[in-house]
Order: structure tokens, then sequence, then C-alpha cells
């Protein structure tokens, strides 16, 4: 199966969006309105804008106080500054140019920023990046998938560890990344020796 950024968690998005009424600022470090254009020529567009504050009264809604999965978030909700998710779908190609995802792509780079994962497909493309803190920790995970006729943007800010990525994804409006990577973002480098040990 081919990665892909397509399928939602449409009752989380639903439960978000209800209560992002208010605005959130954006991350300081992106600016999202070359996207947001994009919504005028999309057959449909999802534009998420969740705050620290929306985001703890989010995740108070997440399971009750026996489920381990839901307090685990909401534990590591308390240190997120924000998720911001940008998705947009077309009826024909061509609707967007690279163009428009260059602001992004040119603050996606190092020192700050690493490239985890990079899987092209014939015309789609999907970059998986991480902003590097201390103590192995992650201060930020920015996912840009690419297609013909969709554009998907994801944007978590905040401390977080790569084991963290398993319990957000699907959750939060968050597209599934487990799905998407294989595993491969929770400790990447345990599978580049596999990966040695195999051969590939």
């Amino acid at each position: 199966m081919k990665p892909t950024l397509k399928t939602l968690s449409i009752s989380a998005m639903a439960l978000c969006v209800s209560m992002a009424a208010a605005p959130a600022l954006l991350a300081q470090d992106f600016d999202f309105k070359s996207l947001d254009k994009l919504s005028a020529n999309a057959t449909s567009s999802t534009n998420l804008t969740l705050s620290a504050a929306t985001l703890q009264l989010a995740a108070g809604f997440l399971g009750n106080d026996n489920d381990k999965d839901a307090a685990a978030i909401k534990n590591l909700v308390n240190n997120l500054k924000g998720i911001y998710i940008r998705a947009y779908e077309f009826d024909k190609p061509n609707e967007y140019s690279e163009s428009d995802l260059a602001p992004l792509r040119a603050l996606l780079k190092p020192p700050k920023w690493t490239t985890i994962l990079d899987v092209r497909d014939h015309k789609d493309w999907t970059q998986v990046f991480f902003a590097e803190a201390e103590n192995n920790k992650l201060e930020g995970v920015a996912v840009v998938s690419t297609e013909p006729t969709s554009l998907t943007v994801v944007y978590i800010d905040g401390e977080l560890n790569r084991s963290d990525l398993e319990k957000l994804s699907g959750n939060m409006g968050i597209p599934d990344l487990k799905g998407l990577t294989g595993g491969k973002l929770a400790d990447p480098k345990a599978d580049n020796k596999t990966d040695k040990k195999s051969g590939k």
C-alpha cells in the first residue's frame, strides 16, 4: 500500500473544528496564507488551527479516566502549542503548484529541521520533518504530502517524543501517521539497523 494522508479521522476532526470557533495564533515560523488561498479552487478543504487551550479542551472529550490511550493523549497534549492542518482536494491536476509550497519548504531546512521520511511514487510525494530538541525529544513535526489532485500539510508545534506520534495518529484531526510510515517515525535508527541486517 502506497503512503497516503487522505484517510483522516472524521469524527475527531469534526469535534476539533466545532471547538475551534475562536481564532488561534499560527505558529511563529509558519505562515499558511499561501496555502489558504487554494481553498477557492478546491472541491473540498480542511482548515484546522488548534491552539494549546483548544487542544486541552478537545482532549478532555477523549475517552474516560480508565482509558489508558486517552490518558496518554491528554498528558502529551499539555506540552503542545498547537496543531495546524491544511488539506485540499481538487477535480483535476494543476490546480496548485510547487510555488504555493515554496514558502513552507523554505522553512523546513537544516539546522532546525531534518527530513525523516521522503517517499516519491510517480507524481505522489510525501515528506516528514522533525525539529529536534534536547534530550532526544522533538519540538515540532511537519508532514507535507502532495498528489496531482490533493495536498495535505500537517504541523504539530510543541515538545513531544517520537513515540507520541503513535498516540496522536488518527486523533485530534491528525491523519494516520502509523499507516503512512510503517512505524519508522517512532525509532528511525532501529529501522536503519534492521535494513542493514537484511541487506535492504
